[in-house]
């Protein structure tokens, strides 16, 4: 089977060419049958907004996956998660820094695999206006549509489309005055409610819609540390409001609101480790170290493969070292879950303390687990002017907040003595545990103007400026070196990060024929990155000043000294030829850039003698250069066999390079501890796909969505010291390996099947089933390591009887177990954590990784849901 599948993408394009042709010769239309009752929403119908102005989904010469309102109600999405899941060619990661929850949701799509949290490749907005992260989106209820627009759209949308865009569309208010309520119960005390309410104020000039959802779902796994916990327990509450104004004849002002609150317990994450620990009458004991079982088993050894490492990554001539690993496809855990939360006082009294954390005390986590706050607002204008023009405006506010606290030993470590006291007083920890707290903010406001000339003749065009401010500041520290009585000093503190982007846009398109059209689209961009001195400041000698070019000087703490400008020129040509008049095939090529907001090594500057040295130790410079990607797209899609079936198909090969490769270390400095990390260009890829979306409806009571992707990602550059340190994979080791956390394969069947219940007026019946699967998902780029592929069934069945509805569902059908994500870490131990010498362990914090860390999925979950309209 993987076989054949290569064989098609290593052919695609001559796949592509054979499809044109059979297309040119498609049978003539016979008569239509009647429409299918309740069935779901033709893919022709559907309007996207994806070069800002509106288009028939199957004419617009892009690819683009896009979900209609009922297909988001059917398919039971309510979370970035489960759009990614119903989307081939995305996969979605909430694994980082030793923690699997909804704070960090980093997408990967086409296979753009990004290499750290602030080198986001794939843009979010809410109708149109830049959002601050993925999990933004999460907080819409009742789209009107989600446009998945796959591919660079950096001409359109500027930062951070390198790889992709999704554009959450909201439903505008009715002209009559109207509303719905839905409440679902489901599997672990779960509920869903929402509601929402929309009317005219005054007839054809002000309308508004409020929604609102509150919606909870136990966690489905059972803490091993503490039987009366689960894992993964989530909690969201939110509000939006709708206003549009229509205040004369052509111009249109819509606003928009959203808060939003989320409040979660300890994520959902298991342990694999290549090393067994165990507690000798509250002694650590590492058996691999010592040579003696004496002692409880606390953590199972599940190593299988010894790697032969380097002894520090930079170079394969260095001496190799022996490495327990875990190699192919990640085992099942050993041990079931385990997180110790309890809360000692001194560990509550440094979380109430609330010095040097981004948040405040009051908004922050007091406790294991993850809040977050999120505001956000745009105002849209909308102005005919006449004779074809139009002139838009679009300006947005957002706020985010998230802090969270989780427990990086991922083991019940509750017989283990902290290596501090034997015997702790004054409220200290009892026992060993590492509890670690990150926190970050994000603020942006954005502005776009644009004019666009349409008057239906052959010549439209647009051109456009924006300009994007960006402020966010992250920070980490380990609440248990307090806990044990240490202050966190100033200088661990992170630096914010500031960007301010400015760009000028536009596109012209030209009907050669009435067949055969040229589409030229481009964007200059100017991103302004800033470098901020840390919790300390920053001290710039001499030396670094004449190889940096920032002035020699003593800079203030959390305040920028420095600023450098990117500038970038981004286009994209398009050709679209229509076949038929419902057959549409088009090539592209276009260039990106993208701009990190980590575009310094601030810690060069403004880190401690010991986090400096470190990072040069691993080659980090001061400056990384912008990520490069070109791109050449064919597609074809349209309608076929009477309007019965609609498709989409494309093809894409692209060169990403100047490939940022994140390289972190360790570092140990007293009682404190920190994890260290910095950007490089050393990376470049290829990438080559394709992708198909398809409904069929063959009769009036049956509908079938089909949708696939082959990413085919292939490494010709990398360099990272902290994976070659462990695998002793180095420099062309990498080449023509996979890139990490994407799926090669992934696909999507939905049958449907609905029609009419006989002897009643507006009443339907529908049955539906969602089978997703996508492939493999490697750990890192040295491929030794992977997470199995993923099949997921979900099933729902409802009737609708008038303006009532009643449906079941289950979702993850089968209770399939596949780990969700996978990250790799360093086994946390008393010596680990504090950095002193004891006999009988090893401070492994130091060395090669030697445990992984697991998303683990949902389970079976099957409810109960009822609505109504009015």
């Amino acid at each position: 089977m993987k076989k054949s599948i290569s064989k098609i993408a290593a052919g695609y394009s001559g796949s592509m060419v054979a499809m044109l042709v059979a297309l040119s010769f498609s049978a003539p239309a016979q008569a239509a049958e009647p429409a299918a009752p309740a069935a779901v929403e033709d893919a022709g119908a559907i309007t996207v907004t994806a070069r800002k102005r509106e288009e028939n989904l199957l004419t617009v010469p892009l690819a683009i996956r896009a979900m209609s309102p009922q297909e988001i109600s059917q398919r039971g999405i309510v979370s970035v998660t489960d759009l990614v899941d119903a989307t081939p060619g995305i996969n979605v990661s909430s694994n980082n820094s030793g923690r699997n929850d909804r704070s960090f949701q980093q997408i990967s799509m086409r296979g753009f695999t990004p290499s750290t949290t602030d080198s986001t490749l794939t843009a979010s907005f809410i109708d149109g206006v830049p959002v601050s992260s993925a999990s933004a989106m999460n907080a819409i209820t009742d789209p009107a549509r989600v446009e998945v627009l796959k591919g660079s759209q950096n001409a359109y949308f500027g930062r951070n489309a390198f790889a992709g865009a999704i554009n959450v569309v909201n439903k505008l208010p009715a002209d009559h005055f109207q509303g719905s309520f839905s409440a679902s119960a489901f599997s672990r005390k779960g509920y869903d409610i929402q509601g929402s309410i929309e009317s005219p104020i005054i007839q054809d000039v002000l309308g508004v819609r409020v929604t609102g959802r509150v919606l909870q779902k136990g966690g489905s796994y059972v803490n091993g540390a503490n039987a009366n916990e689960r894992l993964g327990d989530q909690q969201t509450r939110t509000g939006t409001v709708m206003i549009v104004l229509k205040p004369t004849t052509g111009l249109t002002i819509k606003a928009f609101g959203l808060y939003s609150e989320d409040h979660d317990g300890p994520s959902a994450q298991g342990m694999i480790s290549a090393y067994e620990i165990r507690s000798n009458n509250g002694a650590l004991n590492i058996p691999a170290k010592s040579g003696s079982s004496a002692g409880t088993l606390l953590v199972a050894n599940q190593s299988n493969c010894t790697l032969s490492g380097l002894t520090f990554g930079r170079s394969d001539t260095e001496a190799r070292t022996s490495n327990p690993f875990i190699c192919g496809a990640a085992p099942a855990l050993a041990m079931g879950p385990a997180q110790n939360t309890y809360v000692s006082p001194a560990m509550a009294a440094a979380l109430a303390n609330g010095a040097y954390r981004p948040v405040s005390a009051a908004d922050g986590v007091q406790g294991y687990g993850m809040k977050r706050k999120y505001k956000h607002a745009h105002i849209n204008l909308d102005y005919d002017i006449g004779h074809g023009f139009t002139f838009s405006s679009m300006t947005g506010f957002n706020d985010e907040m998230f802090s969270e606290m989780s427990e990086l030993d991922n083991y019940d470590s509750s017989s283990l003595l902290p290596a501090t006291a034997a015997t702790p007083t004054n409220g200290l920890l009892p026992f060993y545990n590492f509890p670690f707290v990150i926190e970050r903010t994000n603020r942006d406001f954005s502005q776009e103007v644009r004019v666009a000339f349409d008057n239906k003749g052959p010549f439209n065009a647009m051109i456009g400026a924006n300009y994007l401010w960006t402020k966010a500041y992250r920070d980490l520290f380990n609440v248990g070196a307090e806990a044990l009585g240490a202050t966190r000093p100033a200088s661990t503190m992170s630096s914010p990060q500031q960007v301010r982007t400015t760009g000028i846009f536009g596109s012209a398109s030209y009907d050669v024929t009435s067949q055969f059209t040229i589409n030229l689209e481009g964007r200059y961009q100017s991103d302004k990155v800033y470098l901020f001195g840390g919790g300390a400041g920053a001290v710039v000698s001499p030396d670094s000043s004449a190889t940096t070019g920032i002035p020699a000087g003593t800079y203030a703490p959390m305040t920028p000294y420095y600023s450098k400008s990117f500038n970038n020129f981004m286009p994209r040509a398009i050709l679209n030829y229509k076949i038929t008049p419902d057959i549409m095939a088009y090539a592209s090529w276009s260039k990106a850039a993208n701009v990190s907001v980590a575009s310094f090594n601030g810690r060069l500057f403004s880190g401690t003698a010991a986090e400096i040295a470190a990072l040069q130790s691993i080659d980090v410079q001061a400056f990384t250069r912008p990520e490069k990607l070109t791109t050449f797209e064919i597609g074809v899609k349209g309608k076929l066999f009477n309007r019965k079936l609609t498709f989409a198909l494309a093809a894409f090969n692209s060169e990403w390079t100047d490939q940022y490769n994140s390289r972190s270390i360790f570092v140990v400095n007293g009682l404190t501890s920190t994890t260290v990390t910095g950007l490089a260009n050393s990376g470049r890829s290829l990438i080559r796909g394709l992708e198909l979306d398809m409904t069929a409806t063959p009769t009036r009571f049956f509908t079938l969505n089909m949708s696939g992707a082959i990413n085919d990602t292939n490494i010709r550059s990398f360099a990272d010291p902290s994976i070659s340190r462990s695998t002793g994979v180095f420099g062309n080791g990498y080449v023509g390996k996979s890139l990490p956390l994407t799926s090669r394969y992934s696909f999507s069947i939905s049958p449907q099947f609905n029609g009419s219940i006989p002897g009643r007026d507006n009443s339907t019946w529908f049955a539906r089933a969602d089978l997703n699967y996508k492939s493999k998902q490697f750990l890192d780029a040295a491929n030794y390591t992977w997470i199995k592929d993923r099949t997921v069934v979900n099933a729902r069945i409802g009737v609708n009887l008038d303006k009532i509805g009643l449906e079941l569902f289950a979702t993850n059908l089968f209770n399939n177990r596949s780990y969700t994500s996978i990250q790799q870490n360093v086994v946390q131990t008393p010596t680990s954590q504090i950095g002193v010498p004891r006999p009988d362990a090893i401070a492994l914090a130091g060395g090669p990784f030697s445990y992984l860390i697991v998303g683990l999925p949902e389970l079976r979950t099957v409810g109960i849901k009822a609505s109504v309209k009015f």
